[in-house]
């Protein structure tokens, strides 16, 4: 037994310095230096030598895995089910997004460059200073000072209560965190015993897939989008990058924000929007476009968020589009005016939750020819809005008080970047959780006052306060402004969960935690 150089497995380790430099990976730095000595050793014996490099292959994938940014494999098989259920065209679609034409011509250049040189160039030297380098750029990176991020809450000059305090305490991002969700426990929105003023029906439309990120990507402005809203929330912390917890935090808006794990938990009934409106004489209505199976939406939502009424049946509905997992999406349009025709007249006053997945990655147009879901999205974008302005003149004409709430669930990652492809929303990054909200007050008395556009990180339990706030003013009634309502609503500093996944910012950049790891840079896209 001996030490030799690594010869072919340079190209290995080569190409996955070239992907760490453009941010494509991270780099487990003692995983690959054990693998590179493992490489090193060579075998008088030619079967075990053998043996050597058969599982040198499977090591080296299994490395070079564990090292993208793509889901554990633990978390895959949880989502095997689900996996299933995608279509044959949406999983082409899905490959032709990982694998580009640029990442195939870099891969040819340097294997090219590699079989070129390599008779006079020492690339087993090449790869220890590599290894080196990223050793000592990881030492150097544990060794930046932290600084602590305030998660407090005080009252502003602005028109937002501040969550900032100045503190020269130094914690760590797990400090950070623990910090964030103690203080986010001992919030609770105060409903009032009865309604001061008119009545009016609480409308929220959830939609999947929709962050400011994507409408810049489509070129459609907030300010165009939301023209006749009266409240833009123009970064509104969705605190999640999939629908069933993003539904559960909204169902939930009532308290401060929790984990992820938390949110499968039992919670007080305080807690939850629905619940708090029905000790007010409302009526819960839930209505979707689509039939809640994926994922066990409709079940989540009814066990987590408290909405236990029976869905709106939509089966007559026409169908608009085809999910991909081949499940019928009805007519936006069709299901909420239908609803407004037939459920709608009978609660006095209503409080509706409607869901739609019209935007979501891999749906395609009913009877129409097979697109690309991302060419297909500003389509699909326009569609949907109309459908919602058309809803939104017919609650005008019947003359009731309404407060709407569009509140998206996410965003589709319609750009992608360094670290997720097109669609992938494993990590909860900022341009995925910064969605765009919007409330429009509608009624016969309601005065038109200038649009409030807060541009502060807000989140959840902002919509809360504002819901609490209208009954204890007449805002239907002609008698207040807008201003008032938004006026030391809380702000929030922007953290975000999946399982097992934490995105959240410390010195104004964003952080991520993998699996309960180390913390690290999430990677800006140029």
């Amino acid at each position: 037994m001996k030490l030799l150089g690594l010869g072919v497995w340079n190209l290995y380790f080569l190409v996955k310095f070239a992907l760490f430099y453009y941010g494509a990976i991270s780099f487990d730095f003692l995983s690959n230096t054990a693998f590179a000595a493992f490489l090193a050793v060579h075998f008088k014996n030619a079967r075990i030598e053998k043996l050597k490099h058969l599982s040198a292959v499977m090591l080296g994938v299994i490395l070079l895995y564990k090292d993208s940014w793509l889901p554990p494999i633990n978390r895959l098989v949880k989502q095997a089910d689900n996996i299933q259920d995608f279509n044959a065209s949406y999983f082409v679609e899905l490959v032709g997004r990982v694998i580009n034409v640029d990442m195939l011509l870099g891969l040819f250049i340097i294997i090219v460059f590699f079989w070129y040189s390599s008779q006079w160039i020492r690339f087993t030297t090449v790869t220890v200073i590599g290894l080196t380098f990223i050793g000592w750029s990881h030492y150097k990176a544990a060794q930046q000072p932290e600084i602590t991020q305030g998660l407090a809450v005080k009252k502003s000059e602005n028109i937002l209560a501040d969550p900032a305090i100045v503190t020269t305490e130094k914690k760590s991002p797990d400090q950070q965190l623990s910090d964030f969700y103690q203080q986010q426990r001992l919030l609770m929105s105060q409903f009032p015993q009865q309604v001061e003023g008119d009545l009016f029906d609480v409308i929220v439309l959830n939609i999947c897939s929709m962050a400011v990120d994507d409408l810049n990507t489509i070129d459609v402005s907030l300010a165009t989008m939301y023209k006749d809203f009266d409240i833009v929330f123009s970064d509104f912390n969705s605190a999640t990058s999939y629908s069933g917890p993003a539904a559960i935090r909204l169902l939930r808006a009532s308290c401060g924000q929790t984990s992820q794990e938390a949110l499968f938990n039992d919670t007080p009934e305080q807690c939850y929007l629905f619940k708090n409106l029905e000790k007010l004489g409302y009526q819960h209505n839930v209505v979707m476009n689509h039939d809640g199976h994926f994922d066990e939406f409709k079940g989540l939502i009814n066990k987590y968020g408290g909405l236990t009424s029976k869905p709106f049946n939509i089966d007559s509905m026409p169908i608009a589009q085809y999910g991909f997992d081949n499940s019928p999406i009805y007519s936006d349009g069709a299901v909420l005016n239908s609803w407004l025709d037939n459920d709608a007249k009978d609660c006095k006053p209503c409080a509706m939750y409607y869901n739609t997945t019209s935007l979501h990655d891999g749906n395609q147009f009913a009877n129409s020819a097979r697109m690309n879901s991302q060419q297909s999205y500003p389509q699909r974008h326009a569609n949907l809005f109309a459908d919602i302005n058309s809803f939104i003149k017919n609650l005008e004409k019947r003359g009731r008080n309404v407060m709407l709430m569009i509140v998206p669930e996410h965003g589709a990652a319609l750009k992608g970047d360094k670290v997720q492809f097109a669609g992938l929303r494993e990590i909860p990054s900022p341009a995925i959780v910064s969605v765009p909200v919007a409330i429009k007050f509608i009624g016969p008395n309601v005065q038109r006052y200038s649009q409030i556009v807060i541009d502060d990180s807000t989140s959840y339990f902002a919509l809360s306060e504002l819901v609490s706030k209208t009954f204890q003013t007449d805002v239907f009634g002609g008698n207040n402004s807008t201003a008032n309502l938004v006026e030391n609503l809380p702000k929030a500093p922007k953290v975000a969960e999946n399982a097992d996944t934490i995105m959240m910012y410390v010195n104004k950049r964003p952080y991520i935690q993998l699996d309960g790891g180390d913390w690290s840079v999430y990677p800006q896209s140029n």
